[in-house]
């Protein structure tokens, strides 16, 4: 029985949410926090928008918190724009709605201008915006502390998913996957299609629900995929592969 990226998927949002849930029933764990702003075994963790967010709203640069986004930031240039497609707890419930993609969206780059946006009304307002308003942080409280005035946000987001497609807020608004897109740009995991293997069936340009497709290198592409393997999944010739920048050998990546 073949295990597909997508089971494997799966597995690993499913125990993102039960670690994100843990401290709620369990106090002393190595791990306390969310995705947003973590201490893990001591060590904090905090995602590169929310410490970007902080330091133009305080208008001051602390050091703590510069140092607690490098792991992340590390993470992202290694395997690119993974935490959308494996550990963010909207994306998992995202991709519960049954439809893909609606429409083809000529501009890649609005997730650019809304990170931007959002970067400057945090310096201007002197408040981290996204954290604020996200309804990936929404839902996280909500998890965490119960129902609350963020299910309007989300509601929002999961209606606009079933009009328009299951990742038009990825694909269009998200400050926070344009971050880690850019910070996984020229990233070293790749998914590379093996041109000796590959038929040209389209399959796995369908399938991707972030209207990109394996093997394109420019700029928009590149920062719209996740590494989340379903173009993996539907190649029937076994074509596309997780491969390191610099060993392909015979691919497109």
């Amino acid at each position: 029985m073949r295990i597909t990226m997508k089971l494997k998927r799966r597995i690993i949002q499913i125990t993102a949410l039960i670690i994100l849930l843990l401290p709620i029933w369990f106090t002393d764990l190595l791990w306390y926090g969310t995705y947003i702003s973590a201490d893990l075994a001591g060590f904090a963790l905090t995602d590169p928008l929310t410490a970007l967010e902080i330091t133009l709203a305080s208008k001051s640069l602390w050091l703590p918190l510069i140092i607690s986004m490098i792991p992340l930031v590390l993470v992202a240039v290694v395997f690119g724009r993974i935490f959308c497609s494996y550990i963010c707890p909207l994306n998992f419930l995202l991709e519960l709605i049954p439809i893909k993609r609606k429409k083809i969206l000529k501009s890649r780059t609005l997730p650019f201008v809304s990170l931007g946006i959002v970067l400057l009304l945090s310096l201007i307002l002197a408040v981290p915006v996204f954290n604020t308003i996200s309804p990936i942080f929404a839902f996280m409280r909500m998890l965490l502390f119960g129902i609350g005035i963020e299910i309007i946000f989300l509601g929002i987001i999961i209606i606009a998913a079933i009009i328009y497609g299951q990742k038009i807020w990825c694909r269009t608004l998200c400050p926070l996957g344009a971050i880690y897109g850019f910070l996984g740009y020229n990233r070293r995991l790749v998914l590379t299609i093996d041109k000796n293997k590959c038929v040209h069936c389209k399959k796995c340009e369908k399938i991707c629900s972030m209207g990109t497709s394996p093997g394109l290198s420019n700029f928009e592409d590149a920062c719209l995929c996740t590494n989340c393997g379903d173009c993996i999944d539907i190649c029937h010739k076994d074509a596309i592969t997780y491969s390191l920048k610099g060993f392909q050998k015979n691919k497109e990546g």
